[in-house]
């Protein structure tokens, strides 16, 4: 009697959900299945799919020097685009593409914030502003009314405090019909600038001045309440103490009517603050006594960052919380401070007003990457680890050197050191690695689209390019080595099927590696071409219109072999590619030896 055999049909290993890179010291035989231990240029999609990264244009030819900081924004309803590069301030118009110096600064790292239809411009040696016509100014400062009430005699009620930027105050008096000299709040001055007499500007002849003694000498006032305004400049107030800082941010209340700065290396731990101006918010007063002090001097603030209501202050090794303390004294006058709490002993950040808000969270940089979870209370649980998976990668770079940026658009947190990029997808919780074909100085989202300054031009990725501003980009993706579930047996492997996304011109090179060999004759080259228009290419012609997924059949030749790994490249400056995903029907045989 003949026996009919059955036979099981092997139902190939599949990879549909690619999960990023993941550096594992222990080796890639450690990793799980769709992970990678090696790739580059190929980012996840949001459904876990592998994507070849866009390219991206220069929006002009290169000038003289390096971008040191960009800004976007509306101004008076108007949007601008500025940057700085070689000691220049530029508009630039997205619709020419070309550049307008608006004025001159020290070429350095430059921020740039935007307060009170203003924007105003910080770089370790200079405080400017731009009012969205005309050239850039240096901030004079806002002058203070430091006394009121004042009798001839002097004295009177302090009213607001001097102003590190600058070396000039009002007091107002009140005369008493019959005296004529008026003792200002200093002596030794430097002049008398203007005098108002019940709001009018008086001429120098109404008047003279006792620079030594500080007395203001008129030939007769009738009695009032305030009537007499004098305002005088003695020296240039303290304005390294605003100029030297290099980093500022928007905090204070539910307007954020308070600007804070730091960065200034004679006072490394050091945050100013700015006060109301008459009563209105403004970039333009510092008071000399509104500034914090956080822990000890002998490590810098390198960040403050908003969470909720809180002010979250970084050092190197460190992190303290603030908050906008408001209270009243008992004439019902507004008193706020910004007292000063520990948050962690042992972690803070390392790269210098580097550090992003995402999703609520603050993101640092401290040995690798570390998300804050919002607490009030003092604990080393609240800086929760993010970087194992490409922790080795950034245990060999100099993590304070590095910019970062979070492209919420697409969910992406950057870290970039050199050419290098790192970004986590928080998304969808992956890490990947680029290879740049520039190095970017600074980062800048606009409307979508991410920007970045390098040597002497603007940058802007663009879905359509393929290239890096005429630079290929090698993309290439490594499977983990892999066992097949079972470790202990030889395994064969001849067909693999790879789905690739239909794009108007695709291809990718395949190559296979085992435990027993490195492929290096059986690299196979899949191409998938779109007709379009647009883009025809009389050497491909196709009449090909389908966007369905294809896939594609490959044979190999991997024998008696433990683990396998695959490897898809794609280093053509014309195509791109997207897998969907990949089937290996692999069968066993006998016990690995």
């Amino acid at each position: 009697m003949a026996t009919i055999r059955q036979t099981t049909k092997r139902i190939p290993t599949e990879i549909s959900r690619f999960l990023g890179i993941n550096i594992d010291t222990t080796g890639d035989t450690q990793i799980e299945l769709g992970e990678s231990g090696d790739m580059q240029n190929f980012r996840i999609t949001e459904n876990y799919k592998l994507k070849k990264r866009e390219g991206y244009r220069k929006l002009f030819d290169n000038i003289q020097g390096i971008v040191r900081g960009m800004w976007y924004g509306k101004l008076n309803g108007t949007y601008h685009f500025l940057f700085a590069c070689n000691g220049n301030v530029y508009e630039h118009d997205m619709i020419t593409g070309t550049n307008t110096s608006i004025g001159t600064l020290t070429d350095a790292k430059t921020v740039f914030f935007a307060f009170n239809d203003n924007v105003y411009i910080l770089n370790g040696a200079e405080y400017k502003k731009w009012t969205g016509s005309g050239n850039i100014v240096d901030v004079e400062g806002y002058i203070p009314l430091i006394a009121v009430s004042t009798p001839p005699g002097g004295g009177g009620t302090l009213y607001e405090p001097v102003n590190l930027l600058t070396g000039k105050k009002r007091q107002q008096f009140s005369p008493d019909g019959s005296s004529t000299t008026f003792q200002l709040a200093e002596t030794n001055i430097d002049r008398v600038d203007k005098v108002w007499v019940e709001g009018e500007l008086q001429e120098t002849s109404k008047y003279t001045v006792d620079k030594e003694k500080g007395i203001v000498t008129f030939a007769g006032l009738e009695k009032g309440f305030n009537t007499l305004e004098i305002q005088w400049t003695k020296g240039n107030g303290n304005r390294d103490a605003v100029l030297k800082c290099r980093a500022a941010m928007l905090f204070g209340g539910s307007n954020d009517t308070r600007v804070f700065i730091w960065g200034n290396p004679d006072t490394p731990n050091r945050t100013y603050y700015s006060e109301l101006a008459d009563g209105v918010p403004s970039a333009e007063y510092f008071p000399e006594l509104y500034f914090n002090d956080v822990g000890s001097s002998e490590y810098a603030i390198t960040d403050i960052v908003r969470q909720y209501d809180r002010q979250i202050i970084f050092k190197e090794n460190e992190a303290w919380y603030s908050y906008y303390n408001l209270e009243y004294d008992e004439l019902g006058d507004k008193l706020v401070s910004f007292p000063l709490y520990p948050l962690n002993s042992v972690k803070g950040n390392v790269a210098f007003n580097q550090s992003r808000v995402i999703q609520n969270n603050p993101y640092t940089l401290m040995e690798g990457v570390y998300e804050w979870i919002s607490t009030n209370v003092r604990d080393e649980r609240n800086a929760v680890y993010k970087s194992k998976r490409v922790q080795p990668d950034l245990d060999n770079i100099d993590l304070s050197k590095c910019i970062t940026c979070d492209y919420e658009q697409k969910w992406e947190y950057w870290i970039c050191h050199d050419n290098d990029v790192w970004i986590y997808n928080y998304r969808i919780d992956v890490w990947y690695r680029y290879k740049l074909g520039h190095k970017p100085t600074c980062f800048l989202v606009i409307d979508g689209d991410l920007y970045f300054g390098t040597q002497g031009t603007i940058m802007c990725f663009d879905d359509d390019r393929p290239t890096d501003e005429g630079i290929t980009i090698d993309a290439y993706w490594e499977m983990n080595f892999y066992d097949f579930g079972a470790e202990w047996l030889r395994k064969y492997l001849n067909r693999i099927w790879i789905s690739l996304k239909p794009e108007i011109k695709v291809s990718l090179d395949v190559e296979w590696e085992t435990d027993r060999n490195i492929n290096t004759t059986e690299i196979q080259t899949i191409e998938y071409n779109l007709f379009d228009y647009a883009r025809l290419d009389y050497e491909n012609w196709t009449y090909n219109t389908r966007y369905n997924p294809q896939p594609f059949r490959l044979k190999v030749k991997a024998k008696k072999f433990t683990y396998f790994k695959l490897i898809l490249k794609n280093n053509s400056n014309m195509t791109s590619a997207t897998v969907l995903s990949i089937n290996l029907a692999a069968r066993a045989g006998g016990e690995s030896k």
